[in-house]
């Protein structure tokens, strides 16, 4: 019975191989190959020149700080200190003034990705800008209508007088061919 079990589990047939899927290859130029690298080089090459440049600007404000005097010192890294918050803080009424513009546009049912375009000096000037941009759109958009209207009426108009044409011209050929038809009988 063991050996009924066994003969069982192991397959009667051997295992098919299974060959790998194929793949497409491409094959590229060297031109392809060059802008390729090259695209990747000058990126690569913009942010080390980046780092490069941080690294350059805050070794130079060290060996400033380090030349002058404690009180001097001091004076010049609070000013440095005070414009650093100064960026951030710029920063984050701006990331503010966006998503308030974004609210904005969203309620007026336009898209938030105008929020960069309307966005103004202050909250006054950026409502101002999402009415223009309001009215520009609504212009733009009845503009496209009344020309797709007017497109629609000329083929319909057209349809209308071909089929009316049509109908005329058939109902005389009716009665033209009931007639022969009457004057042969």
């Amino acid at each position: 019975m063991s050996e009924n079990k066994a003969a069982e589990s192991q397959p009667s047939e051997p295992p098919k191989k299974t060959e790998p899927p194929k793949t497409e290859t491409k094959t590229f130029t060297q031109e392809d190959l060059d802008k390729i690298v090259g695209g990747v080089r000058t990126d690569v090459k913009t942010a080390y020149e980046k780092e490069i440049a941080k690294i350059k600007e805050d070794f130079e404000k060290e060996r400033k700080l380090s030349s002058l005097k404690e009180e001097e010192r001091a004076k010049v890294e609070k000013e440095m200190e005070l414009k650093k918050l100064n960026d951030e803080l710029a920063a984050s009424r701006r990331e503010l003034a966006l998503k308030s513009a974004e609210a904005e546009l969203a309620k007026g049912e336009l898209s938030v990705s105008f929020a960069a375009m309307v966005l103004g000096k202050d909250a006054e000037e950026t409502a101002k800008n999402i009415d223009t941009l309001r009215k520009q759109i609504d212009a733009e958009v009845k503009k496209a209508l009344d020309a797709n209207l007017k497109t629609r009426i000329r083929c319909f108009g057209r349809s209308a007088k071909s089929r009316e044409k049509r109908k005329v011209k058939g109902e005389g050929e009716k009665k033209g061919k009931r007639e022969k038809e009457l004057m042969i009988e």
